[in-house]
């Protein structure tokens, strides 16, 4: 008979502190490759978008995007909840 041992191991995933997030965001009318000058401000990123739509009539679709470094690391049973 064969036995087989199978271990439970609990990880944890989180945003690497000593990065800084970035929100990016391109235009997704047809041909148009225009995009935000990358940044942590979301708020900042969103008012490029609707200077562009301003400037752009029909530009109004835009894939927005959140960028960070994650880390993840295996939780020690003494830190389980």
């Amino acid at each position: 008979m064969t036995r087989s041992v199978i271990r439970y191991t609990e990880h944890r995933i989180f945003r690497d502190p000593k990065s800084v997030p970035t929100v990016v965001a391109s235009c997704l009318f047809e041909d148009c490759g225009w995009a935000a000058v990358p940044g942590a401000d979301v708020a900042e990123v969103d008012r490029q978008c609707m200077t562009h739509t301003g400037l752009n009539r029909g530009h109004s679709r835009f894939l927005r995007g959140f960028e960070d470094i994650a880390l993840v690391h295996q939780v020690e049973p003494s830190e389980r909840t």
